[in-house]
């Protein structure tokens, strides 16, 4: 914990209990995983717990939620399926898991949000209207489908929550 090895008698142990009952399960998982590589030691601050809470879940994943959910709702009743124009490793991402190198694993899925985040923005997709913001909108929701997919295993209830705002149940990439 902060550069230090956790003892009791030095009494720097964290509680996970507290921890959950804080932030929820699913963000501390998220942060354990992402910030310490699988079976290595780590260290732990709950000001980087916050601080990767509030840029990644936060401002990256929950805004690509919220900003795509919302366009969408706003101006269509469906989306129609349409040309894929984003792209993501998921071979790499396989790859990474296999290896059990789920920091990795999760850091290739989050920046694939953040260029999602970038195609909103690039695209100024509140912008356009009819075909064209139906097309941009219609890769956001899939790219979203594909990320409830790919954080399920670090983040289910998260996962769930997304499916749940999409109207669909966990698919299979």
């Amino acid at each position: 914990v902060n550069g230090q090895k956790m003892s009791k008698s030095l009494g720097n142990v964290v509680s996970p209990e507290y921890l959950v009952k804080k932030y929820g399960a699913d963000p501390l998982r998220y942060f354990l995983m992402r910030q310490i590589p699988f079976g290595q030691d780590g260290d732990f601050s709950e000001e980087a717990l916050v601080r990767r809470l509030n840029d990644e879940l936060a401002n990256e994943l929950g805004n690509l939620v919220s900003r795509t959910l919302s366009l969408a709702e706003r101006n269509f009743k469906i989306v129609k399926k349409q040309k894929i124009e984003l792209k993501i490793k998921l071979k790499e991402i396989k790859n990474l898991m296999d290896n059990f190198e789920l920091d990795k694993s999760l850091a290739e899925i989050f920046k694939f949000i953040q260029s999602c985040n970038q195609y909103v923005n690039k695209n100024k997709i509140w912008e356009l209207k009819g075909r064209d913001q139906e097309t941009k909108l219609y890769n956001l929701l899939e790219a979203l489908r594909i990320i409830s997919v790919l954080v399920n295993p670090f983040m289910p209830e998260t996962s769930e929550k997304i499916n749940k705002q999409l109207n669909i149940k966990l698919g299979k990439l």
